[in-house]
């Protein structure tokens, strides 16, 4: 639930989240938040936040720590590193989320120009957890050979940057691939809810009057907004197990063609 590039099927379509949601329960609480409650709106946006940093800390442990015990305390500072880098990368997201409320703000109030604030406010929200999940699943994938052969942090990060920069063609290739494999993964698996596991649930349903969707509690009070967000959580790590197979697949392709364990099945070493 936690490997790989899981997670950013949410982040490219939120629809899938809703797939385990109940519609209308969902549509309920969030008129209620949006209609009546919405000075709990900072609060909610700051769970999720809460949320996000919680799952890719996990993310970056699963990523980092491999291997045996003596590997996994000589990586301690790198995944630190990486820790201490998403909250920095996170701070300056929300500073210039900060800016552009204030410049719409602004705008708005002065001479009357209307910016698109929420619209931009969920398209930089996307773009930062989208990027920062994907950022990581190619850093891991490069140095994925050299962690196998049980060198240290630094002695992976160096053998991999002078392997990209004797063969930068090959190297820009094969983060397309990835790339290009998450997308195709993504994609079947957004056919695969439409047209498998929906029309499943519904049959579910219809046969034996068990709902498996989430309910939400409309948002009244404080508790009601914490219980939401759990429940949200809930559903997204549900999400993740089911497009755990379609990413261990596309995983899977992208290791058949990693440049560098290529060169080690065939010579029997990192050509470096």
């Amino acid at each position: 639930m936690f490997s790989g590039y899981s997670g950013v099927q949410i982040f490219l379509y939120p629809v899938l989240l809703f797939f385990w949601l109940s519609h209308e329960s969902a549509l309920a609480s969030f008129s209620t938040l949006l209609m009546n409650r919405i000075h709990f709106l900072p609060l909610v946006f700051y769970f999720v936040l809460l949320m996000y940093v919680g799952f890719m800390v996990l993310k970056i442990y699963i990523g980092v720590f491999e291997g045996s015990m003596k590997q996994q305390k000589s990586r301690l500072e790198e995944f630190y590193n990486i820790v201490i880098k998403l909250h920095v990368y996170l701070f300056i997201t929300l500073i210039v989320l900060m800016i552009f409320y204030v410049l719409t703000k602004f705008l708005s109030y002065f001479y009357g120009i209307e910016l698109p604030l929420k619209q931009g406010v969920m398209y930089a929200f996307r773009l930062f957890t989208t990027s920062i999940i994907l950022l990581f699943y190619v850093y891991t994938m490069w140095l994925k050979p050299f962690r196998e052969q049980h060198y240290s942090t630094k002695h992976c990060q160096a053998k991999c940057y002078i392997w990209v920069m004797r063969n930068p063609f090959r190297a820009f290739m094969f983060t397309l691939i990835m790339l290009l494999s998450m997308v195709v993964m993504v994609k079947i698996y957004l056919l695969a809810v439409s047209y498998v596991f929906i029309p499943l649930m519904n049959s579910i349903f219809d046969v034996t009057g068990i709902s498996l969707s989430i309910m939400l509690m409309p948002v009244n009070k404080i508790s009601s907004v914490a219980v939401n967000v759990f429940l949200l959580t809930a559903a997204f790590l549900l999400s993740n197990l089911l497009f755990y197979p379609f990413m261990y697949v596309g995983d899977q392709l992208v290791l058949a063609l990693h440049p560098i364990m290529k060169e080690q099945r065939d010579h029997g070493k990192t050509q470096i």
